[in-house]
């Protein structure tokens, strides 16, 4: 044992006892001698080879007596001692056994959730590929067949009869095609963000401009539903640098479901405006709103809204995740303001970043057929044809 071993208070006290009781009886002894004594004196003197006095052999029968006596309680108490710190040792092997076997334990477990999570990681890695593939299988038919749409529908144009006959079967299939499509995009989106393999292209563009113009381009689908647009702003002029087409896709997701939500009669605002180093784009609707419970996860992938007001309004749940994403990517925030039944609030600020180019005002002018064909795509869920 290394440890050191000190005695206790009442081992003190005992030992001091018996010292004393010790000093005493050889002071007493030096002054008297009974008979009892006497007897014993005689006896030892018999043994001894020398002539000694009486109370000296009183006092040696006396002292060894009481170290005989102090002896035997030390050996005792020694192995009381020994016998406790062989239990403490044992209990501490016990206890370091134990020990060793929990160490061995969590290493298990950890060695098992890191091996789960790499297993997960693959497959995630896997199924993300896996969409992104066969979204690609998807589209392409998928255009093959929209195209062909728009040839038949070009040749037949001369047809009256033929083409009022079959307009309302090639409206059925395009608007279709054009959800399936959206579906698929929206697939491709959420795969390369997972993947990390998105990427923005950025053209410095009057801000005003391409949200006065988008916001234009679908009021035949407000008007449709009987819904009032406004659209204000500040400045005439904001140039920043943005990637127009995932531009377009972030407002054209907003007043999609701005239109979706809202019922006949009600308004959509859309506001731009510049604030310090940044512009704002608000789009503000009167329609349902979102319950407060809801408002913190409205930008988590698959999450909808659904009460007894959005019945047979249908949508997969992941547009504003990829509005946040791609808001995101121009180093933006999006955040919603909903009070339920009344109506919701989303703002857009995104930092003013001039490219290297020059501004360019009419960035949609010189392409103008791209902004139409992704507004049926974005709005296709709106008015379903079956």
């Amino acid at each position: 044992m290394g440890n050191k071993i000190s005695l206790s208070r009442p081992v003190k006290v005992f030992a001091i006892f018996i010292f004393t009781f010790l000093i005493a009886i050889n002071i007493i002894s030096a002054s008297f001698l009974t008979p009892f004594e006497k007897s014993i004196v005689y006896a030892i003197k018999s043994f001894l080879p020398l002539s000694v006095s009486d109370k000296f052999c009183l006092l040696l029968v006396l002292n060894i007596s009481f170290f005989l006596f102090v002896l035997v309680v030390f050996c005792n108490m020694n192995k009381k001692k020994k016998a406790l710190i062989q239990k403490f040792e044992e209990e501490k092997k016990k206890l370091i056994e134990l020990h060793k076997q929990e160490i061995e334990k969590k290493n298990k477990c950890i060695k098992k959730l890191s091996s789960i999570g790499k297993e997960t990681e693959k497959l995630c890695a896997e199924k993300s590929e896996f969409f992104y593939n066969i979204s690609h299988e998807l589209k392409t038919p998928l255009t093959v067949i929209l195209g062909a749409i728009q040839l038949i529908d070009q040749k037949n144009s001369q047809v009256v009869t033929e083409k009022r006959y079959s307009a309302r079967q090639f409206f059925i299939i395009k608007q279709n095609c054009y959800r399936l499509l959206r579906l698929i995009n929206n697939i491709l989106d959420i795969s390369r963000i997972e993947s990390g393999y998105i990427k923005i292209n950025t053209t410095s563009c009057n801000i005003v401009y391409l949200v006065e113009e988008i916001t234009q381009s679908v009021v035949p689908y407000v008007e449709q539903k009987n819904l009032y647009l406004e659209f204000d702003t500040s400045a005439e002029e904001i140039i920043a640098s943005v990637d127009i087409e995932k531009f377009d896709r972030v407002l054209l997701n907003l007043l999609s479901n701005a239109i979706k939500y809202t019922e006949p009669g009600g308004k959509i605002s859309v506001n731009v405006y510049q604030e310090k180093d940044s512009f704002v784009i608000k789009v503000s609707d009167t329609g349902i709103g979102i319950p407060k419970k809801r408002i913190n996860n409205i930008f988590k992938r698959y999450q909808q809204i659904k009460n007894s007001l959005t019945t047979g309004i249908e949508g997969s749940g992941i547009g504003l995740s990829i509005v946040k994403s791609f808001v995101e990517l121009h180093g933006g925030t999006i955040e919603v303001n909903s009070i339920l039944n009344k109506g919701s609030d989303f703002l857009i600020k995104i930092p003013i970043k001039k490219g290297s180019t020059t501004p360019r005002k009419n960035c949609r002018r010189e392409n103008n057929d791209r902004i139409i064909d992704s507004i049926k795509i974005e709005f296709s869920d709106i008015f379903p044809a079956y």
